[in-house]
């Protein structure tokens, strides 16, 4: 569901997979073979860049560190197109692969005009493992390594003679020719929803390689650190199996154990989705089919809807108003029964997929939380007493919102209230759609907590990671995307950033240089199906209590007829 490849296109891909791991890195174009490819979202892989030495030494190294992308089963001996014995030794794929960045090189030359040396420094920012994954380094190691280069004449490329054996790739590459390949995994406590756990791959694979390494990775166990918190995988571990996507596309698999039919429902519901399937679909366990129809059916395993309308809603005096582009601002809407939400003090306000409401009101003895199934219907929460942001419905009957700095879980139904056991001093949070990954600002920096929810709404916090690795002074965050997050912050003259959570991307948007401070922000995420979505819309901020609209290449205010609208605590709403 989320790539749009033609898999009834592509050629038989039945082939038998145990589980296993391979890793791969990237590709730009000093040196093709064969055209350069156009179409990298079909991942069509016909004509792949090639990477292979030069009569430039200093290019042949570039090259070198772009050339461990491609398939993963081929990865040493491409490296080794540019070593002189053709037979060198490099790490495991086990050992991921270096990314390297701020690179710059020197040329030294020497009294043989046919060996130089060529000494490549910069900094090791994060890895990239065999399974798609990436790790981050809060504190980039030193790269330095130098390369023996020689040549038979002057007509001839270079070739090394000594290098390092670790592996690395240049990381500008890796952000330029890897895409999303999130792989999705069964929620704790909840039979009928998927959790995302962010892959990359790169996107000149050949159909074959890429549906491979799919079928790799989603036999695997989501990171015990991070979407292992939350998550699981419905597919046995030690399960093989095999694919075809000749004809619709078909996956067989052998478990190591019995499957039920919820589980084998959950285990079509991750291939779907980690694949990218669209239209037939068969799953079939040691031969029989356990499901046979369209895709499209295990579309609202993902928490986010299809088609979520370009609306947002903000709060000026005392009042709910709505923001569209087709129907600019109104505090009246047929629709939409929360608009036009009035009351004395009123600060913020959530929207329940269910058309719930929570509202933080600002009363004569300090903040209190308004739940209520309808704005109606709202009464007083109690056993709340300090101050009160960011209401977040967890579920139907349970609210999350921050109470003195600390993100506190709240059921309405029975006035109790839990200390949610993440952060002390937090100033901002929201919750992804799927109700398992916590954002939240805490000390100026951007973190995201998973959340594992058990059967019985439990909720069991696991250890944050942060997010934005060099952006200070962080006010603000939403979810642009299952694994983007808008984080207002702080870097050099930049404002706001598109972040992946595993910090592999960090992308500046455009136009808030010379801004006036970014003090609030709310998002409706992308759409989860479109082939690598970083964002949604709309985007809308908050700069000196005016609100502005967020577009690719501009910050635009807006508008009410002529004039700047004023007003604080945008928010937008999970329904079509």
């Amino acid at each position: 569901m989320r790539r749009r490849t033609s898999l009834a296109a592509a050629t038989a891909l039945a082939a038998a997979w145990a589980l296993a791991g391979c890793g791969i890195p990237t590709g730009k174009a000093p040196e093709v073979v064969g055209d350069a490819p156009t179409d990298f979202d079909s991942s069509s892989g016909a004509n792949p860049t090639v990477y292979l030495p030069t009569t430039s030494a200093t290019d042949t190294v570039a090259n070198f560190l772009k050339a461990a992308s491609g398939d993963p089963d081929g990865r040493d001996d491409r490296l080794n197109e540019f070593t002189v014995s053709g037979e060198e030794p490099f790490s495991e794929p086990d050992a991921g692969i270096s990314l390297v960045a701020s690179l710059s090189m020197s040329l030294n030359e020497s009294e043989d005009l046919n060996v130089v040396t060529v000494t490549v420094t910069g900094s090791v920012v994060g890895s990239y493992a065999d399974d798609g994954s990436v790790r981050m380094h809060s504190n980039p190691g030193e790269y330095d390594e130098t390369f023996t280069m020689q040549r038979q004449d002057f007509q001839e490329p270079w070739k090394m003679s000594t290098l390092p054996v670790q592996v690395a790739l240049d990381y500008d590459h890796f952000t330029q020719d890897y895409e999303q390949a999130p792989i999705y995994f069964q929620a704790a406590g909840q039979e009928d929803l998927l959790v995302p756990e962010l892959h990359w791959i790169y996107n000149e694979l050949d159909i074959e390689t890429r549906q491979r390494l799919l079928f790799t990775w989603i036999l695997q166990r989501p990171a015990p650190d991070f979407a292992g918190v939350a998550a699981s995988n419905a597919i046995p571990l030690n399960s093989s199996g095999r694919y075809d996507g000749e004809d619709g596309f078909e996956v067989d698999l052998s478990p190591s154990e019995a499957i039920e039919d919820e589980a084998a429902d959950a285990i079509a519901a991750q291939i779907v989705w980690s694949f990218g399937i669209e239209g037939a679909f068969t799953l079939k366990i040691d031969g029989d089919i356990r499901f046979e129809g369209d895709a499209a059916e295990f579309r609202d395993w993902n928490a986010i809807p299809p088609n979520l309308p370009e609306t947002a809603y903000f709060i000026a005096n005392n009042t709910v108003w709505q923001y569209s582009a087709e129907e600019g601002v109104t505090q009246r809407s047929a629709e939409h029964p929360w608009v036009g939400y009035k009351a004395a003090g009123l600060e913020q306000v959530a929207v329940g997929r269910t058309g719930t409401v929570a509202a933080v009101v600002a009363g004569s003895s300090g903040d209190v939380l308004q739940t209520g199934a309808s704005t109606t219907a709202m009464r007083e929460v109690a056993g709340l007493g300090g101050t009160l942001t960011d209401p977040q419905w967890l579920s139907q009957d349970a609210v999350l919102v921050i109470d003195d700095g600390v993100p506190t879980l709240v059921d309405p139904s029975t006035d109790t209230a839990q200390a949610l056991g993440v952060g002390e001093e937090v100033t901002a949070m929201t919750l992804a759609a799927d109700g398992r990954r916590l954002a939240y600002v805490e000390d100026g920096n951007a973190w995201v907590a998973p959340l594992k929810v058990d059967a019985d709404r439990n909720v069991t916090v696991g250890s944050p990671r942060r997010i934005g690795l060099d952006i200070e002074s962080v006010s603000d965050v939403a979810w642009s995307s299952e694994n983007f997050l808008w984080v207002a912050g702080e870097r050099g003259d930049d404002q706001l950033f598109r972040v992946a959570i595993d910090n592999s991307r960090t992308v500046p948007q455009e136009g808030t240089v010379g801004f006036p401070p970014i003090t609030q922000i709310a998002a409706s995420p992308a759409e989860p199906s479109r082939v690598n979505a970083e964002r949604g819309e709309p985007v809308i901020i908050v700069a000196n209590s005016t609100l502005y609209r967020v577009f690719t290449n501009s910050l635009d205010d807006v508008r009410n007829g002529d004039e700047p609208v004023g007003g604080t605590a945008p928010f937008t709403v999970l329904q079509q």
